[in-house]
């Protein structure tokens, strides 16, 4: 019957990898947190965010029952409005209004969202300048006000607050960049250690020998620099005593 070989992972083995090659892991972590601050501090671009809210209501009624249906038909009417304050038919009006040009598409920087059985829309604005991402804001709110009839059949758009200028960016995040710099930075250094010990394939233990399917014939004593030196200092005495002998011969 033929034996199966089953592969166990010697975490005592992999920790005496990692100590022994710590000093490569941390100059590793160290290069990778460096790019990461550097791309964080100098190469990102910082984002602001400005935020506006409107709320959008069909004729009122005094009828309870025509009440329940208007607030639920609000309700239906936020989800659609939430498409239109993004489409091209608004935001288009938007980029002409502001003299924004033609490469900025606002459709990566507005989003339009409502909470659940809520008639309150937020126009959500983000970009790479506080004061711009302001106007932006509150000019497609004016441009969804002035084109609600028209498009939607809509009359009653009140706008709950005006955005407000936020100096803060939201991106990048130097703590959290930071910190999956150094977690990146790590996974590589250990993935690095791991590599270099696989591909090592010089013979250094009695271990090593057996893992190669061959027997180990005995071992010799540990043999340490000094030993190494002495052996040399005696060698090159030796050749100094021969050299100096061959030259009282020959006079």
């Amino acid at each position: 019957m033929q034996e199966q070989t089953v592969a166990t992972i010697d975490l005592r083995g992999m920790l005496g990898i990692f100590r022994k090659r710590i000093g490569s892991i941390i100059l590793i972590i160290f290069i990778v947190t460096v790019l990461g601050s550097v791309y964080t501090f100098f190469i990102a671009t910082p984002k602001y965010t400005a935020t506006t809210q409107l709320v959008v209501k069909l004729p009122s009624s005094d009828n309870s029952v025509a009440y329940a249906g208007q607030v639920t038909g609000n309700i239906q009417m936020a989800n659609t409005i939430n498409q239109v304050i993004t489409s091209p038919a608004i935001l288009d009006k938007v980029n002409t209004n502001l003299n924004l040009g033609s490469n900025v598409n606002l459709t990566n920087n507005i989003s339009a969202t409502n909470t659940t059985n809520s008639q309150v829309i937020t126009i959500n604005v983000t970009y790479s300048n506080p004061y711009t991402a302001q106007k932006i804001a509150n000019e497609t709110a004016k441009v969804f006000s002035d084109n609600a009839q028209s498009i939607l059949n809509v009359t009653n758009v009140s706008v709950l607050a005006s955005a407000t200028v936020n100096t803060s960016p939201v991106s990048p995040k130097p703590k959290f960049y930071i910190s999956i710099s150094v977690i990146v930075g790590l996974i590589i250094g250990l993935g690095f250690a791991l590599l270099t010990e696989a591909l090592n394939n010089k013979v250094r233990t009695e271990e090593d020998i057996i893992a190669l399917g061959f027997n180990s014939l005995g071992s010799t004593p540990y043999v340490d620099s000094k030993d190494l030196r002495v052996g040399y200092e005696v060698g090159t005495l030796h050749k100094e005593v021969k050299t100096e002998v061959t030259l009282r011969r020959k006079h």
